[in-house]
């Protein structure tokens, strides 16, 4: 038998005797090119699909490259050629090194000629219209950029394919810039036109001194460029900073809701990208008092009346808490202080013992009345109530909204929080929701210093492996904003196709940054129909008004707030959140107990009450014995 080696040498005897022989490599490319432009050619190689296909200037010693393009199959192919002009040479070279020239054609780059029109001084700020000629290459643009020796190449920028003319944002400190066609290889400028910045005047008018929590108008007068503002931050407070605002284009008359710690502030109006101060205003919030009051006892859980007087600002309420505890903490059951409720509607608590109704204010939970009440033990003891459904995991559509701010770059342990939440909603998407639930996936902070919002998945049946690789592609961005109240805003456009019932469920680890209003928005989409739930993961919090602040809102949204502290719990936790609430009515319609389908029994006093689904109008009657747990179907 012939050897391997005998073999081959046969074959290649019967492929030249046949006439056959391997294909000679080619290169067929234009003389002439302009600089910084991508030209089409026709190039192929000896058969290796990863031969390649370089620009280097004339002269450049073997094996070296620059950009390249891969042979592949041969044919016609596009690179993009040097920004700087000359006498340079095309080479197909090997696909391993020493990166041999197989071919090779000269080929001589021209300069492209460009040129830029714009304004001689505008304002600062402000956008202005740029006119300009060019190459226009698929990455070549249009920016403002600065004279000064080291400066930014470009402040703001428009790709040349969007058009001539095309607007660009002036900067915001005055000074001498200049107009820049830029190449996109290699960054060249190829044109440039000189143009003045001029200062801008701007004022900020405010009453002199507000009630703590009270609403109040602010007018103003200023250049009106995108993302202006007005903000409202406490005396001394550093510059470029910024707490509770509103964008100037509003309008030149502003809302504004004090804060509910009293002292001096400082009205300010800031420009829309550096937030550099135009204009302030100095103002005053003054305290505020309240009284509550009630009866000195009352019995475990029974319906009782608590009046109160105080300034009956937005989402001020009355709550019954134990003695002595932490500022903030809020039970079960609490009213909202409007003229409507006075007096309002509490329920005395399961566990006899000293208590104390609050009257709290609704931003820092500050307490600006107390009174004492003893809650005595009822004649019978309590039971519990457990709910269950049969079509707990088929309640309608689900949309996550899920914080990537640069908060979520913070450890916990040796993960990120960031890659934690990722691996625990890609587990939820693939096993967890049934595929070919509508779902919809929205994710905040991801743009540095931006309020940005963005719908990653519209609303369609699930698609696990799909939406898996939109959560593997996520990044957190350090600097970025927390626009909650937005993003919640969103949600309700974001399902406005979806029929049924729909679950909105929030996973964040941090506070509104953005001067949104989240307990407006989660209003609002309560008001647009009751088959809207909105619950809250709060992950790794740590600051527990924070979390009280997160759980008055969900239940306000008709949901449940989550506390994760760990991976485990935020694993938990985004299960649970799926799954429906129910509450428990005493014969006055007041909540006595609220919990999670499927979920641990609650207990409620003894006695007929009501259960109903959150989100669900059905309801069913329920009888609770002393002691005993009532299982109520759905």
């Amino acid at each position: 038998m012939p050897s391997f080696l005998t073999r081959l040498a046969l074959i290649a005897l019967t492929l030249l005797g046949s006439g056959t022989a391997l294909a000679a490599p080619s290169l067929d490319t234009p003389a002439t090119a302009a600089a910084g432009s991508t030209i089409t050619f026709k190039a192929t190689g000896s058969g290796n699909p990863r031969e390649f296909v370089t620009v280097v200037p004339k002269g450049t010693r073997e094996g070296a490259y620059e950009g390249y393009v891969y042979v592949g199959g041969g044919g016609s192919l596009k690179l993009a050629m040097p920004a700087k002009p000359g006498d340079y040479e095309m080479r197909v070279c090997e696909a391993s090194s020493p990166y041999k020239t197989l071919v090779a054609k000269p080929i001589q780059l021209v300069g492209a000629t460009a040129s830029v029109s714009a304004p001689a001084s505008v304002a600062a700020g402000a956008s202005f219209e740029v006119k300009w000629t060019g190459p226009n290459n698929e990455r070549d643009y249009i920016a403002v950029g600065e004279t000064t020796p080291g400066g930014r190449l470009y402040l703001d920028y428009k790709y040349s394919r969007d058009g001539s003319p095309l607007k660009l944002a002036a900067p915001e400190k005055p000074g001498t810039y200049e107009v820049r066609y830029i190449l996109g290889v290699g960054d060249t400028i190829i044109a440039r036109q000189p143009f003045t910045v001029g200062a801008v005047a701007a004022s900020v008018t405010a009453p002199a001194q507000v009630a703590a929590g009270a609403k109040f108008k602010v007018s103003w007068t200023g250049p009106n460029n995108p993302r202006d503002f007005v903000t409202m931050v406490k005396s001394g407070t550093a510059e470029k900073t910024y707490d509770r605002y509103e964008y100037t284009n509003k309008g030149n008359t502003l809302e504004f809701t004090a804060p509910d710690v009293p002292g001096d502030y400082e009205l300010r109006y800031a420009t829309g990208k550096e937030y550099n101060t135009l204009a302030r205003a100095s103002i005053t919030v003054g305290a505020v008092t309240g009284t509550v009051t009630g009866p000195a006892t009352v019995v475990a859980g029974e319906s009782f009346k608590a009046s109160w007087k105080g300034p009956d600002n937005p989402r001020n309420y009355v709550t019954i808490v134990l003695k002595g505890a932490r500022e903030g903490t809020y039970s079960g059951s609490y009213f909202y202080t409007t003229p409507q409720n006075n007096p309002g509607n509490l329920v005395a608590p399961l566990a006899p013992g000293d208590y104390e109704l609050r009257y709290s204010t609704a931003e820092k939970y500050l307490t600006l009345a107390r009174a004492a009440i003893a809650v005595t033990a009822a004649k019978n003891e309590p039971g519990k109530v457990a709910v269950t459904l049969a079509d707990a995991k088929n309640g309608g559509a689900v949309e996550i909204i899920l914080d990537a701010s640069g908060s979520m770059l913070q450890k916990l342990g040796t993960e990120r929080r960031i890659d934690i939440a990722k691996r625990t909603l890609t587990k939820l998407t693939s096993s967890t929701i049934p595929a070919g639930t509508p779902f919809a996936f929205r994710v905040f902070g991801r743009e540095v210093d931006s309020c940005q919002t963005d719908l990653d998945v519209p609303v369609a049946p699930l698609n696990p492996a799909a939406v898996g690789q939109r959560i593997a592609a996520l990044v957190a961005k350090n600097g970025a904003k927390t626009p909650i109240g937005a993003s919640l805003d969103k949600a309700a456009d974001d399902l406005k196709s979806v029929q049924g019932g729909k679950l909105i469920v929030l996973v964040t680890d941090g506070e509104e940054t953005c001067g949104g209003d989240p307990a407006a928005a989660i209003e609002r989409l309560r008001k647009g129909g009751i088959s809207t739930r909105v619950s809250i993961v709060g992950f790794a919090l740590d600051d527990e008004k924070l979390a009280t602040t997160f759980r008055r809102w969900s239940d306000a949204g008709g949901g449940a707030f989550f506390d994760a502290k760990d991976a485990a719990g935020l694993d938990k936790s985004l299960t649970e959140a799926l799954r429906p609430g129910f509450e428990v009515l005493n014969a006055q319609g007041q909540v006595l107990a609220s919990g999670l389908v499927g979920g641990d029994a609650v207990p409620v006093p003894a006695g007929s009450h009501t259960v109903r689904i959150k989100g669900r109008s059905a309801t069913k009657p329920v009888i609770v014995k002393p002691k005993e747990t009532a299982s109520v179907a759905f």
